[in-house]
């Protein structure tokens, strides 16, 4: 390879852009075009991104300002899952919880050793500083601190287009309609309604449809043995005077609420909220989804999609000269947000491997990003080993496989924390991450991990109580004006 690879993005969603502007930040004298259709529009009606986001805005140059008045963004302090098990929990991992000796997680060692509600693991550093968030807002408006974010997906497509050819990526709205294939298994050529086009390297972000690197035999590895979700419906619904259950007019987290067959989400953003009925086709239809939806918000709702799928993911994702990533690579289901953030650790990856690339260097991305899927399948398993039985749905989970990495940790975990050594590196989802969903479903034994914490020096454990006590409770969290914050923060940018 040399200096003057040029490069091609298929397709223009949210997965597009993000590995469009990471390889421009990284190689700017690269040429990078980005092909894509008018005719195809986005998948989603609202967006929420894990702590990646925030890396991925850092490295390209976006500022939380901005982003938060082109995109209606809001805040993001975790999901929230409700009637998964008796009590609701916030699935969010922020200080104080993180942080550890020795590579040992030690508060969350003594709150879970010492059976304190999941609730109370609730704690973001935005509001324990004793500067009011308002004055560190009207001070520094682009600096917000969160690390993660809800967004109105269209407006998000929108914003990223422009700032894409403000960074000097040159957008071609075309639809490719062929793939030339040679005798060595990489792309010579794709052919468009409009023309034909020769590139160095193709980026696949086709989504489901994987144009690209389907020509050169990549396989899907299917996880529906041990995920059962293949079919969803989005729909937007707008505010009303109503506020959340927890006190707030638009709350600070992505709702996870389980349904009959499955689960809702609803993504909170400025003037509306993106919702979703991910369900197991096996035990509904998409109208009875709708039904049960509209049953359960009390009134009609007008779907935007429907969409089928197969969760799982690539057996290679990079062959030859071209890589997918976003839906082309990966899909399980949206319950962790998973998508976007997949998304920036590839693209993150393959730069660093781009370079007079060989098969050496693909063979070792490949098998990191496999670490990375295998991370989300198993994480996004973990959260049905529920108590619930009471719908057949919910009963045949119960009987649905663990895969065989999760079930060996589960068993090792029992009685002994999640650590760090336990993951691969780049994965998604961390021993915080794992732990705080275990602790939620009982799954810990809490005597054993408070013996676990006993064992550590005492002033590891005087350093866990102080952090303890740094923690911002459920309460406080409740009277969060999330939406003042916003209005100033729009207002100020």
């Amino acid at each position: 390879m040399n200096k003057s690879m040029n490069i091609a993005v298929v397709g223009g969603g949210t997965a597009g852009f993000v590995s469009a502007l990471i390889i421009k930040a990284t190689f700017p004298k690269m040429k990078i075009d980005m092909i894509r259709s008018s005719k195809i529009g986005t998948i989603g009606v609202g967006e929420g991104s894990t702590e990646h986001w925030s890396k991925f805005m850092d490295y390209v140059g976006i500022t939380a300002g901005k982003l938060i008045k082109e995109c209606d963004s809001t805040f993001k302090a975790g999901i929230m899952f409700e009637d998964w098990t008796k009590d609701p929990y916030l699935q969010n991992v922020h200080d104080p919880v993180v942080a550890d000796h020795m590579g040992f997680p030690m508060v969350l060692a003594k709150l879970i050793g010492e059976k304190v509600p999941v609730e109370e693991f609730v704690g973001t550093y935005l509001w324990k500083n004793e500067t009011p968030f308002m004055k560190f807002i009207e001070e520094q408006p682009n600096e917000t601190g969160v690390a993660q974010y809800h967004f109105n997906t269209q407006k998000l497509n929108d914003f990223l287009t422009d700032f894409s050819i403000s960074k000097g990526i040159n957008i071609i709205d075309d639809e490719i309609t062929k793939v030339n294939v040679t005798d060595q298994n990489v792309i010579e050529s794709i052919e468009g309604e409009k023309q034909t086009y020769n590139y160095d390297f193709y980026i696949d972000c086709t989504g489901f449809s994987r144009l690209l690197i389907k020509e050169l035999g990549a396989e899907w590895q299917s996880y529906s043995k041990h995920l059962k979700m293949k079919e969803a419906i989005v729909f937007p619904t707008e505010y009303t005077n109503t506020i959340d259950p927890r006190g707030n007019e638009i709350p600070m987290w992505t709702l996870a609420k389980a349904m009959d067959a499955g689960w809702m989400f609803r993504i909170p953003v400025w003037n509306r909220k993106g919702n979703g009925y991910i369900f197991d086709s096996d035990f509904i239809t998409a109208e009875q989804a709708q039904r049960e939806v509209e049953a359960y918000l009390g009134h009609g709702i007008e779907v935007a999609k429907h969409i089928k799928f197969d969760p799982g993911a690539l057996d290679k994702p990079w062959i030859g000269n071209v890589c997918a990533t976003g839906l082309s690579a990966s899909f399980v289901e949206p319950l962790e947000a998973s998508s976007i953030g997949t998304t920036i650790q590839q693209t993150f990856l393959l730069v660093k491997r781009l370079i007079n690339y060989n098969n050496q260097s693909i063979e070792k991305y490949n098998n990191e990003v496999n670490d990375i899927t295998d991370n989300i399948r198993d994480f996004i398993a973990l959260h049905y080993i529920t108590p619930r039985r009471d719908t057949p749905f919910w009963k045949a989970v119960a009987d649905t496989p663990l895969p065989e990495s999760l079930k060996q940790n589960l068993e090792m975990w029992k009685t002994r924390i999640p650590i760090d050594d336990d993951m691969a590196p780049n994965v998604l989802f961390n021993e915080y991450n794992f732990s705080i969903v275990m602790y939620a479903l009982g799954l810990f034994n809490t005597d054993k991990i408070l013996e676990q914490y006993n064992q550590i020096p005492p002033e590891a454990q005087e350093h866990a109580e102080r952090r303890c006590q740094e923690k911002i409770d459920f309460d406080q969290i409740k009277s969060i004006p999330h939406k003042m914050m916003l209005g100033l923060l729009r207002s100020l940018v």
